[in-house]
């Protein structure tokens, strides 16, 4: 039984508005990639994500409610605790989704469409598909790389302007060892539920082996930057190398080094917080002219 009292609380819990605020965030970096700061479009490029990705957070929900019922992690939802009925939340979750859609209908169709396609992405292929298979990591990943590419289109830039394809292309890379992380501490549960899991194919150790290895590869990935147009001075680029030195060094720690507790919670917090460092480094470099 849904309670009759829905709460504030309960919309912000299914739009999973600390993820979609951090996604809008996202939008925003591409769009002052781009540099032309227009207050209004801004306006619209952070309103229109936030509420896509509520909207599509909310659909996920109501899409796998009875298999969040059955896990640790997920049972105290909405939707399986009872503080609001299924029904309502596919409402929350249109009403989220065409209001968004709508917003970013106001910088143009380009921007539009690339948030309706995140949705597809999302609700369509990667919820349907990891029920099926542990690569459904990789359309997962395709979610988190469009949001830039909204914000540098609402700006006026093409879609394929070599810098957004690459702060894109750096997020879709770090979108998978982001999964693999919860998969390391969570495996069983997802499991438990039917979903489909790496940690039922491989061990503990052999996972963090993997996660390891794509990181690295991601952080290499950015040095790569002059092949997309991007230009720094040599002090920034000094900056950027010594950041990726430290990052590795610190990640590899808590992944291996520290209790599988703390070391998880810690890694998954420091491999967030580099993406943020990174698209906020990439904005204050295209800010400043170079």
């Amino acid at each position: 039984m849904a309670s009759s009292k829905i709460t504030l609380n309960t919309f912000l819990v299914l739009m999973k508005h600390r993820l979609s605020l951090m996604v809008a965030m996202s939008a925003l970096a591409g769009s002052w990639m781009y540099g032309m700061q227009q207050p209004l479009t801004l306006l619209c490029v952070a309103l229109g994500v936030f509420l896509l990705s509520g909207g599509a957070s909310a659909l996920n929900q109501w899409q796998e409610h009875r298999f969040d019922a059955m896990m640790e992690r997920t049972c105290k939802r909405p939707i399986p605790a009872g503080l609001i009925s299924a029904s309502g939340a596919l409402q929350t979750s249109v009403f989220l989704i065409v209001a968004g859609a709508a917003v970013l209908l106001l910088n143009g169709w380009i921007p539009m469409v690339l948030g309706l396609l995140n949705v597809v992405f999302y609700n369509l292929m990667y919820t349907k598909l990891k029920r099926v298979t542990t690569l459904a990591v990789f359309p997962g990943g395709l979610v988190g790389s469009l949001p830039p590419m909204i914000g540098w289109t609402s700006m006026g830039g093409n879609l394929f302007d070599p810098p957004i394809v690459f702060l894109a292309s750096f997020i879709f890379l770090w979108q998978v060892p982001h999964f693999w992380l919860l998969i390391i501490k969570y495996g069983k549960q997802y499991e438990q539920a039917g979903f489909s899991s790496i940690s039922s194919k491989y061990t503990e150790s052999q996972i963090k082996s993997l996660v390891f290895g794509w990181v690295l590869i991601s952080s290499v990935f950015l040095m790569f930057f002059p092949l997309f147009h991007i230009h720094m001075s040599m002090v920034v680029v000094s900056i950027f190398i010594v950041l990726n030195i430290v990052f590795i060094a610190t990640f590899y720690r808590m992944l291996f080094k520290q209790s599988l507790k703390h070391g998880l919670r810690n890694a998954f917090i420091l491999i967030n917080s580099f993406l943020l460092i990174i698209m906020f480094f990439l904005v204050a470099n295209a800010a400043s002219g170079y």
